[in-house]
């Protein structure tokens, strides 16, 4: 009888620690944030003489999982250099003097941002101007040459990072900045 009980303490005890593991898978799923690097080329605008999109500039965090993203650092490239801020990617990709020639929507910092799941953090925008400009122009055709790759973190401290080169994000132990992060602002 003695020996029953043991055994049947033992099974207990295995199917609740099996069990508190599976709650914390659980719950580690249902907060998963899932963060996607997009780019996005054209407005939703469209002429109404011509019918045809605006040409547009905007790079975006969108959280497309089902927990919050909690962003540690960006880093920003152009042709595999990483850039400090947009006055050194417009001075590399456009050839932008010191003062900002060009209309930019920039958010200033998004390191410490909270990516609601759903939602979407805009690094920076430009419209295309309603006269040419040669700075917005060189900055839309470069955009296939720059690159973004983010680290981001769950509540619970999970952390991944995610490149536009990898289909899905990489569990980190931590998020260790790379020795350039990019802050979308000027100087």
């Amino acid at each position: 009888l003695g020996v029953a009980a043991g055994i049947v303490s033992l099974v207990s005890l295995w199917l609740g620690l099996h069990s508190a593991h599976s709650m914390e898978k659980l719950v580690a799923a249902n907060s998963y944030p899932y963060l996607e690097l997009m780019r996005n080329m054209s407005s939703i605008e469209k002429d109404p003489i011509t019918g045809q999109s605006h040409k547009r500039v905007e790079y975006m965090l969108v959280n497309s999982g089902i927990g919050p993203a909690r962003i540690e650092w960006v880093q920003l490239s152009y042709k595999g250099k990483p850039m400090a801020d947009l006055s050194e990617l417009l001075a590399t990709c456009c050839n932008m003097g010191p003062e900002p020639e060009i209309a930019l929507n920039r958010r200033g910092n998004v390191v410490g941002s909270l990516v609601r799941p759903g939602d979407m953090i805009s690094m920076f925008a430009a419209d295309e101007p309603k006269t040419p400009n040669p700075i917005f122009d060189a900055l839309h055709r470069s955009m296939k040459d720059i690159s973004q790759t983010a680290c981001y973190c769950s509540v619970f401290d999970e952390c991944y990072v995610r490149s536009k080169d990898e289909m899905k994000p990489q569990p980190v132990d931590e998020c260790t900045a790379p020795a350039k992060t990019f802050r979308p602002d000027f100087k």
